[in-house]
């Protein structure tokens, strides 16, 4: 789960701001996992993701499951600890024999781990970005960009709407609804999108 670890602009003053989840079968095991992923599936889905996989593409529940079971992946965000601690106890009880990766603050996977009683096992950080650095967009930018580790949300998608928002063309929710769609693993955290696209504007409109 390493192309969520770019990610930027979390901080410990808002906790539980968003909290990415991982389920995958092993890719050798994954006609025998196929019901437990299904399973995975029905119940990421019952505890209210922000967005989960197959939803950019407009896939309704019943098919983000089947889905699931056929690809061996579940991938959803959440920007509450309370719901996430619920769906770990859950899928703990449940014994579905699939690894779970929880992507976000130290603080706040520790958190949850400790309420439900396991142990973090492995740590993954990022050492940054290097080379040259002032090629990249501004920081407000990044952001939005890093929500997709696979880089498939552009700087060049965010600058055009935030043109059309100060056109009056276009709502920052619109907007998020807009830059969830490249993002196909269902990362994007578009409560995140809408508040960072109003604070841009701001700032564009203060200049």
């Amino acid at each position: 789960m390493t192309h969520t670890l770019n990610r930027r602009g979390l901080s410990e003053d808002r906790p539980g701001e968003e909290i990415v989840f991982l389920a995958m079968a092993h890719r050798k095991e994954k006609p025998q996992k196929a019901e437990a992923m299904r399973q995975m599936a029905r119940t990421v889905l019952r505890y209210g993701p922000k967005n989960i996989i197959g939803a950019p593409l407009g896939l309704d529940p019943p098919a983000i499951t089947e889905m699931c079971a056929r690809a061996g992946i579940v991938t959803a965000v959440f920007t509450d600890k309370e719901d996430v601690l619920a769906l770990v106890r859950d899928i703990k009880s449940q014994k579905l024999g699939v690894s779970v990766v929880l992507s976000a603050l130290f603080s706040d996977v520790r958190d949850i781990c400790t309420a439900a009683g396991i142990r973090e096992h492995t740590y993954n950080v990022s050492l940054g970005i290097f080379g040259k650095t002032e090629k990249l967009p501004d920081e407000q930018t990044l952001r939005i960009t890093t929500q997709c580790g696979h880089g498939l949300v552009s700087p060049h998608l965010v600058n055009h709407i935030l043109k059309r928002m100060n056109k009056g063309k276009m709502t920052s929710a619109e907007g998020a609804q807009l830059l969830v769609k490249p993002c196909v693993c269902g990362i994007g955290n578009p409560q995140r999108f809408k508040r960072l696209l109003d604070e841009k504007a701001a700032e564009r409109r203060d200049l």
